[in-house]
């Protein structure tokens, strides 16, 4: 019985000895190793925010009875600064296009805004007249797409608008006004790119419509006039802070080299015309505010200086849709007339990279081909190219691979043209100031901007 047990258990050392053997010989298996998660860049959630900005006016003003002073109008031709809070919600939802998430939200701000522009009719200067706005609320639906930590978008909602129409006569200090909050609709589209932290910034523009004011009338200066148009634009930029939204590792891009392509976006004139009724001597205003499009390209090149800091020279040549007619309200008879018809600049950018995007301002110089007509009897024309400046800024995010996209404002002062006589009695020059709310698409030929510095 001692012999089978030893026997069994030398046959079993013997087994374990060889198979032990067998394994030694067998090729070792290294560690496994995962890819490390993908950054979450994930919108939800609650903030708070501030913003400021430009704003400006796009009314009109006319004779609701039209018996007395016949089709002319007061166009008011106002800007002015913006600026407020914020307070939203957004819920990030599933994939959209290429991969990307849709993101819905709701949005209010409240906020001051002057688009202000008192002025005196170039006819009579018993009649000044302004639009005058002091605040502006908004509450907004948002939708667009998040890449990654890039989100673009766009808005519409209620509008309410405090403002004060005007009849004054300035001789008698005599004024009919209407103050009043008026209710209307607003429209944009905006980009906003995470800094980390929970922070955000964003740029945004805005068109609202309030409708048509109080009809006034001024027993001093015996004009009735009503604002039937109150339209407004405005351009802002804000900092967002997200109480529940979750960044990830921002990429880092190379914005060094040479890049080109193309703009388009919407126009608005701030233009006026300044100069002498001749035959009664006296001095006043013609407003001109057409609202247009411009399309066309542009191309530049861009420096690092750091890991963050970025410079760049840029150039760009617009198709500029921007014509409007405007008949004197006093004396219809006076007809002015502002085509511009091509823009072109040559700026300088100062940037801020937070990774995913660069965050700029930019200024130089501008050029505006413009054709201006005064008509008092007699058809007076000036065609000219006026140079000017220009200063903006905006936001350019990187789209995919080696393209970007830029959401990005310009004001450009191109100064007055020639004055314009008409030999039957009127001299007038017109100012022309522009509001430029541009998105480009831009292709970068550096490599891919994400490929590190």
């Amino acid at each position: 019985m001692h012999l089978k047990l030893g026997s069994l258990l030398a046959a079993a050392i013997s087994i374990a000895v060889v198979q032990n053997a067998s394994a030694a010989d067998l090729p070792t298996k290294g560690p496994i190793y995962k890819a490390p998660p993908a950054p979450v860049f994930d919108w939800t959630g609650f903030y708070l925010g501030g913003y400021v900005g430009v704003a400006a006016s796009q009314s009109r003003s006319l004779d609701p009875i039209g018996s007395q002073f016949g089709d002319g109008t007061l166009q008011h031709t106002g800007y002015g600064f913006t600026g407020g809070g914020t307070i939203g919600y957004n819920w990030q939802l599933g994939n959209a296009l290429f991969g990307n998430k849709w993101v819905v939200g709701l949005e209010g701000d409240i906020g001051y805004f002057d688009a202000s522009h008192r002025a005196v009719d170039w006819n009579d200067p018993d009649l000044a007249y302004n639009a005058k706005t002091s605040w502006l609320a908004t509450v907004r639906g948002r939708i667009g797409w998040a890449d990654g930590p890039n989100f673009g978008y766009v808005t519409g909602g209620y509008a309410a608008l405090n403002l004060k129409d005007v009849n004054a006569d300035p001789t008698t200090g005599i004024e009919a006004s209407s103050n009043q909050t008026r209710s209307g609709w607003a429209i944009g589209t905006g980009t906003e790119t995470m800094l980390g932290g929970g922070w955000s910034a964003k740029a945004e523009s805005l068109y609202v419509d309030v409708g048509r004011g109080d009809t006034l009338a001024n027993p001093s200066n015996v004009f009735i006039i009503q604002t039937d148009k109150h339209r407004y634009q405005t351009q802002r930029f804000g900092l967002n802070y997200s109480f529940g939204a979750k960044t990830g590792p921002l990429p880092q891009t190379n914005w060094n080299g040479f890049y080109a392509g193309v703009t388009a976006g919407t126009t608005l004139s701030s233009v006026s015309g300044t100069g002498d009724d001749l035959t009664v001597a006296r001095n006043g205003e013609i407003g001109n505010n057409a609202a247009g499009f411009l399309i066309g390209g542009q191309a530049g090149y861009n420096w690092m200086l750091g890991p963050r800091a970025v410079v760049g020279l840029e150039g760009d040549f617009s198709y500029f849709s921007s014509k409007q007619s405007n008949l004197n309200f006093f004396n219809s008879s006076t007809i002015t007339d502002v085509d511009a018809s091509w823009i072109g600049t040559l700026r300088g950018r100062l940037g801020y990279s937070t990774g995913p995007a660069l965050l700029y301002v930019t200024g130089g110089a501008a050029w505006v081909n413009v054709t201006d007509t005064f008509n008092w009897g007699t058809v007076v024309v000036s065609k000219q190219t006026l140079d000017g400046w220009t200063i903006g800024g905006g936001i350019e995010t990187v789209f995919s691979g080696n393209w970007t996209m830029k959401s990005e404002y310009l004001f450009v002062d191109a100064g007055h043209g020639d004055l314009l006589v008409d030999p039957t009695g009127g001299a007038i020059s017109m100012n022309h100031k522009f509001h430029l709310f541009r998105t480009s698409l831009v292709y970068r030929f550096s490599g891919n901007p994400l490929s590190g510095l």
